[in-house]
């Protein structure tokens, strides 16, 4: 029997596309897959919290309960590396983080690897290819932010676009991206759009400011101060996601993943803004 346990790292973008990479491999491999959705600093939200549970044949996505923790969490020096003493005793194989994300930075095709038996597996990567209806399939936000995402869409012009200022602590996507090429991008669409919305997705209160200031009511935003430790405040954040997608071009945060996840969902264009080098 082939049974894949993999553990999602990461923020809600890099655990959404890790997710359907490893049903992918599995549906490749002839494996049922268990994605164990764990709680944590970087995720403080369930998935019963965002998203319905799908229904696909072998592939099950659970809220891990606290005491599971100790036993089938990713080892690390939070845990003590206890949960490993466990694991390897109850799987055939365990990827971990370092050797997962090490297969990816290399480009090394994981499914290349054996995997038979019963596998433990974490990664906050996109580690294999999947098709973006898996990912489509995979995540459906549940009723309450469906509800929400409505509201916020209903505020849309016939032309809206997307754009995605990153701050907070991404250092890359701050030195990279800074604000004013996002100025100049909504003043070329302002020249060639007489209906122009711009619907701003960002974690900077000041960033919203800013943009009020210039922009005024052309702007869509979140009312809600930006918060990704609380279940509300991630809940806005799918909510922000899932409004990028639905625009019809976005203009994105280098080095952010949610950026790219947003047009992946929507199928729309991207451009990841970044000053010239």
């Amino acid at each position: 029997m082939k049974e894949l346990f993999f553990v999602p790292v990461g923020g809600l973008g890099n655990r959404m596309r890790a997710v359907a990479s490893a049903v992918s491999l599995a549906r490749e491999k002839k494996s049922s897959v268990q994605v164990g959705w764990f709680r944590d600093w970087a995720l403080n939200a369930s998935f019963s919290d965002l998203f319905e549970m799908p229904d696909m044949i072998g592939v099950k996505i659970s809220d891990v309960p606290l005491v599971y923790y100790w036993t089938l969490d990713r080892p690390r020096r939070k845990n003590l590396f206890v949960p490993r003493v466990f694991q390897h005793w109850i799987f055939d194989r365990c990827f971990y983080e370092p050797e997962m994300t090490a297969l990816y930075q290399k480009k090394e095709d994981v499914g290349g690897y054996a995997l038979e038996g019963r596998i433990y597996m974490a990664c906050c990567y996109p580690f294999y290819a999947y098709e973006r209806a898996l990912i489509l399939q995979l995540f459906r936000p549940n009723a309450l932010i469906r509800k929400r995402l409505e509201e916020r869409c209903a505020a849309f012009s016939e032309y809206t676009i997307g754009v995605h200022v990153r701050r907070t602590d991404n250092v890359v996507s701050i030195k990279e991206s800074p604000l004013e090429l996002f100025f100049q991008a909504i003043e070329t669409e302002k020249q060639e759009h007489d209906s122009l919305k711009v619907f701003l997705a960002t974690d900077s209160e000041e960033v919203k400011q800013e943009m009020y200031r210039r922009y005024g009511d052309i702007i869509i935003t979140s009312e809600a101060k930006a918060d990704r430790d609380s279940v509300e405040g991630i809940r806005d954040g799918l909510v922000d996601l899932y409004s990028l997608a639905a625009t019809r071009k976005i203009y994105g945060s280098f080095g952010s993943s949610f950026s790219e996840l947003a047009a992946e969902l929507g199928g729309i264009p991207l451009s990841l803004l970044r000053k010239k080098v």
